[in-house]
């Protein structure tokens, strides 16, 4: 069971599988989360791909050990104004810093952002 944090319950956020270094999030456009057009804020989407880029990197990680966001780059590519699904993998994994990219699309499946980003892994001190 993939624990589903406060804030992405917040913004209606799910976290639908986390594995071997890949996460998949969802966001559905609500009134809640958009901006003044009606398509889905940008911050939503950002927080999605950090949410899949987080879940992807921790999927890879020991018992106990965990992430921290150090570097987010963001390109948007379309506005988002359905379901949203986005797909996180790792692309490497080192002791101290994982990188990972992330994109978003639509339920049409048409792009609507991307982003690459480092994690650093905080380890557990049990």
């Amino acid at each position: 069971m993939i624990p589903q944090r406060p804030f992405y319950r917040l913004i209606g956020l799910q976290v639908m599988e986390a594995k071997d270094g890949t996460a998949l999030v969802m966001l559905d456009a609500t009134p809640d989360n958009a901006n003044s057009r009606g398509e889905v804020h940008g911050g939503a989407i950002a927080t999605m791909l950090d949410a899949a880029l987080a879940n992807a990197a921790r999927s890879v990680l020991s018992e106990g050990a965990a992430t921290t966001t150090v570097s987010l780059s963001v390109n948007y590519l379309s506005p988002g104004a359905s379901r949203l699904t986005a797909r996180g993998r790792v692309v490497r994994k080192g002791r101290s810093l994982i990188s990972a990219e992330a994109s978003v699309e639509d339920a049409a499946g048409h792009a609507v952002a991307q982003a690459i980003g480092t994690l650093r892994v905080i380890l557990s001190k049990a």
